[in-house]
């Protein structure tokens, strides 16, 4: 026997506050809030910030799904350069459109910054190229085994933010 809310002789019901609307939600997700900061980086300071880091997340699809794998990298000559093994899922997957992350985050303090690479992820296969490369101190990948293959990110759009709070 389903159960009903009963109502108190002369007392009213109270009712749901209504769900905003999607148009008044959207407002308030899209703006920086009272004591939080956003700022657009450059794409020099973008790259500046690239430089600080050696881990970043790179994203493509495979199979029909969206696949996000953390990386070690680095940057020369605005081109981001990261190995991994010949025959793992980076090497066999297509990468003309893929992404590439690194963020900075300050949980205590509240601030940070994301940058976001688009482009194609290609192999090296220049034997100079492949000299000056191996030739770099770099973080070791953290997948084990033999990552002997290097990939070239040349991005074609750069975006990044800092945030902060007001305070």
């Amino acid at each position: 026997m389903p159960m009903t809310p009963s109502i108190t002789p002369g007392a009213s019901a109270t009712r749901a506050t209504p769900t905003p609307s999607i148009a008044h939600q959207d407002a308030y997700w899209e703006s920086p809030g009272m004591v939080a900061t956003s700022e657009a980086l450059t794409s020099g300071e973008s790259w500046a910030l690239a430089t600080t880091q050696s881990t970043g997340r790179l994203g493509f699809f495979r199979d029909g799904l969206l696949d996000i794998f953390p990386v070690n990298y680095f940057v020369m000559a605005e081109h981001l350069y990261f190995r991994t093994s010949a025959d793992g899922t980076i090497a066999t997957s297509y990468l003309d459109h893929a992404a590439f992350q690194i963020d900075d985050v300050d949980q205590a303090a509240r601030t940070g910054w994301t940058i976001l690479f688009n482009g194609p992820a290609t192999r090296v296969e220049d034997p100079s190229l492949l000299t000056t490369l191996w030739g770099k101190t770099i973080d070791a990948p953290w997948a084990s085994g033999q990552r002997d293959l290097f990939f070239d990110l040349a991005p074609s759009l750069v975006r990044g933010r800092r945030t902060g709070t007001t305070h």
